[in-house]
């Protein structure tokens, strides 16, 4: 049977329980920590929890993560968007008024386990514009590839610097401006590895797992656009829980 504290020593044992369940972890909800106080017995109050992580946060020990999510990676992931800026221009300026959203695999180069030799770009845009913005895009001589299915991969795809494959934007895609985000990138890298054999299963979880692990990214957002997506269930229970470092 769990042991009854008084006040006093039931926070000071609520804090300690707090402090052990975290240890180690990169990732964590404020679910899975009542989740773990729970199972070591311990009686606690939510509002006590809600308030000591509330707390470590403002101490420093802690950062945000999402709504509902903590982590203790300091370092938020800002990515780099040179490789992508000089198409943004191309297809900003010929269309002002057009919603697109743009990444490339070379933004994911710094995270591989092998150097990436050759690199594709993605742009996502309303499937009404495809084929003007594709059109476009070969006048300024990229490679374009206008939402390639398996057939055509297989007989014409060839990942290089000017290759561009555009396809249909996805209903609340994570996207700064005309940037994805590095969750839409995580996700559709998902996708694409296989669509595009881009690469194998084994190195996109590497790069999943450098990229989480060494800079903080908004974990909520991952996985509300990877249900969007489809693949939530297969990301969660095949990568993310295969991380022993985040707690959901």
């Amino acid at each position: 049977m769990p042991l009854i504290y008084s006040d006093n020593l039931k926070e000071t044992n609520t804090k300690l329980a707090i402090q052990e369940a975290i240890e180690g972890k990169k990732y964590f909800t404020v679910d899975a920590i009542k989740k773990e106080l729970r199972k070591a017995e311990v009686k606690y109050n939510s509002t006590t929890v809600n308030q000591y992580l509330y707390n470590l946060k403002n101490e420093g020990k802690l950062f945000d993560a999402g709504r509902g999510w903590y982590a203790t990676i300091k370092t938020s992931l800002l990515l780099n968007t040179k490789s992508v800026e000089k198409l943004v221009s191309a297809v900003k300026k010929r269309f002002p008024l057009l919603r697109f959203s743009v990444w490339s695999t070379e933004q994911l180069q710094p995270f591989a386990h092998h150097m990436m030799t050759q690199f594709t770009i993605f742009l996502y845009t309303d499937v009404d514009a495809i084929e003007t913005v594709g059109k476009h895009l070969k006048d300024k001589e990229y490679n374009v590839y206008l939402n390639p299915q398996q057939s055509e991969v297989d007989k014409y795809f060839e990942p290089s610097s000017s290759t561009v494959v555009v396809r249909q934007s996805i209903t609340e895609e994570p996207v700064n401006g005309y940037y994805a985000t590095v969750e839409k990138i995580l996700v559709d890298m998902f996708l694409e590895k296989d669509r595009l054999r881009l690469m194998d299963g084994a190195e996109y979880e590497r790069i999943f797992r450098n990229l989480i692990l060494s800079l903080r990214i908004n974990m909520p957002r991952l996985l509300r656009y990877s249900d969007r997506r489809k693949v939530k269930n297969v990301l969660v229970k095949d990568i993310l829980m295969e991380t022993d470092v985040v707690s959901i």
